[in-house]
This record gives C-alpha cells, sequence and structure tokens, in this order.
C-alpha cells in the first residue's frame, strides 16, 4: 500500500502528476462547497481523462468500476487513518485525518 500525497494547501480544485502502477497519471482534486465532498479526476500521462468526478468516500474503491484499459491495474481507496471509519473527507481533512492510497494487485483481497 503507498500513501499518495495529497495535500491541499488551502486550493479547491488542484491537479499533480503521480506515478500508480509503474506509470505517471495525472489527478485533479475538486472540493464541491455545494456537495460537500472532495471529487476526483484521474487522467492519462498526456491529460486525457480516464475518470471524472470520482467521489472521494471512505473505504470504496474508486477504480472498481472503471474499465478503461489505460487505468492503474491497482485501486485506490479513502482511509481515515485515525480509525474512526464515521465519516468522509472534508475540506480539512485530505491529507490529515484521510488519506489516498493506491493498492497493487497483489494487495487487493
Amino acid at each position: 500500500m503507498t500513501e499518495i500525497p495529497c495535500v491541499p494547501d488551502g486550493e479547491s480544485d488542484w491537479t499533480q502528476r503521480t506515478a500508480l502502477g509503474g506509470s505517471d497519471y495525472l489527478l485533479r482534486f475538486r472540493w464541491s462547497q455545494r456537495a460537500g465532498t472532495w471529487s476526483l479526476t484521474l487522467s492519462d500521462a498526456d491529460g486525457a481523462p480516464i475518470v471524472s468526478g470520482l467521489a472521494l468516500v471512505c473505504g470504496v474503491r474508486l477504480l472498481e468500476r472503471v474499465a478503461d484499459p489505460r487505468r492503474p491495474p491497482g485501486e485506490l481507496l479513502a482511509l481515515d487513518v485515525s480509525g474512526l471509519n464515521d465519516a468522509d473527507p472534508a475540506w480539512s481533512d485530505l491529507g490529515g485525518r484521510f488519506a489516498l492510497v493506491y493498492l497493487e494487485p497483489e494487495e487487493l483481497g
């Protein structure tokens, strides 16, 4: 399991390049004030979207239903590192109480 550094630093919309499963991807994080949630758009290294608008929900496999062959071979999860598992990441929680992690295929059960 690899923790993906993603700290908003006061930003509600940012993109970062991240290596997942041996390839580079662009991860775009967006905060929705209306919905009160973070969402993720995953794009290939050239910026072509693979999947958009994935809500960062604690403990849910984000890529489970993504059939695009360009997707990473493993899985992305938002995890509550406090162990409470009673909420999803709020505005100030991402990169603190909540971590985005990547699991390699052999780590999936």
